[in-house]
């Protein structure tokens, strides 16, 4: 039977290792390997980790050295058939691995297969995000419907990729998935079989965060999109790296991109990076949302703050862990 390397990279999430771990270990899957890395933490996330054995699980310490370049060397260590992917903190429901790899199995045009996931925020609210369908049709440059921390891939198909770059410092996941896409499809087993926990210090909890994530998926996403339309193997970010967006066409995605982040940073109180950024989204591109979230901040200033905050998250909503009503905060007495 295949093999499954389950890679876990932990920071700073001393209070969820054990049932995060331990959810791993319970799976009824022969042949699985759990590599789980600390890095770096500074609270006692190595201490839990060293705190549980079993033959199949290795505890990697190493000094911080950030998501994207942990992923990409475990992943590069990795020797077996698939690799699974385990959010820090979540929980593999029983079954997943398995289920997981007999549908690769079941499936050989299929290069990554998710699930059903309930998102669980710190306040202990949940919803579930079910797959719209069985299989979707590679290339795709959005709608994945994978969220990172419960896919299973083939290896062989990460390395044909080019694995995670190291140009991503967030949004690695969607660059890894469109250019996975371009060689295979994607899957979903219909099953709920992973608990994914939004931290209040994840990667979209700040507008620092959230701002970085909406530019990076954005670059990637008109990088993609051009070396598609040529039929390019590599593209602009693996020309030029870091400086991919200085070589790239003013773009309506990025400024989005901006108008959304100027839009965060303003709800959390930052109006003088709020008014930054939407400047630098009208001068990346002159876009309609762009114009509004200008207009918005302005209008902001003449006494209509709540009002104008209100209509900035109907107008800019976004999805789940994405939606801008999380960052939105009623002034007190309302």
């Amino acid at each position: 039977m295949a093999s499954i390397t389950v890679i876990t990279v932990f920071h700073n999430r001393a209070s969820r290792v054990r049932p995060s771990i331990e959810s791993l270990l319970s799976q009824d899957c022969d042949d699985v390997r759990i590599v789980a890395i600390d890095d770096g933490s500074r609270d006692d996330t190595l201490a839990e980790l060293r705190a549980l054995s079993a033959p199949n699980l290795t505890v990697i310490a190493q000094p911080n050295t950030g998501f994207t370049a942990t992923m990409a060397a475990a992943c590069a260590a990795a020797d077996t058939d698939f690799i699974a992917v385990h959010g820090a903190g979540d929980e593999s429901l029983p079954g997943r691995l398995r289920a997981q790899r007999d549908f690769l199995l079941a499936h050989p045009d299929v290069v990554a297969v998710g699930c059903a996931i309930e998102n669980v925020e710190e306040g202990g609210k949940g919803y579930v995000v079910q797959p719209a369908a069985a299989i979707r049709k590679g290339p795709m440059v959005t709608g994945f419907g994978i969220s990172h921390g419960e896919v299973m891939f083939r290896r062989s198909a990460y390395l044909a990729a080019g694995g995670y770059r190291p140009f991503f410092r967030v949004a690695q996941a969607t660059d890894l998935f469109r250019r996975m896409s371009r060689i295979g499809d994607f899957g979903y087993v219909d099953r709920l079989l992973y608990r994914r926990f939004l931290f209040r210090d994840g990667v979209n909890a700040s507008a620092p965060k959230f701002a970085e994530h909406e530019l990076y998926s954005a670059v990637g996403h008109d990088a993609f999109v051009d070396a598609l339309s040529s039929g390019a193997n590599a593209d602009v970010i693996d020309r030029h790296g870091v400086l991919a967006p200085y070589y790239m066409p003013r773009s309506k995605k990025i400024a989005g991109g901006l108008a959304r982040a100027a839009v965060v940073h303003w709800l959390q109180g930052d109006d003088r990076t709020a008014r930054l950024l939407a400047r630098r989204s009208l001068a990346e591109k002159m876009t309609l949302r762009g114009s509004i979230v200008a207009t918005q901040l302005m209008l902001s200033k003449m006494g209509l703050r709540d009002v104008m905050q209100r209509l900035a998250v109907k107008t800019n909503r976004g999805r789940n862990e994405y939606a801008l009503s999380r960052f939105y905060r009623p002034p007190a007495g309302k």
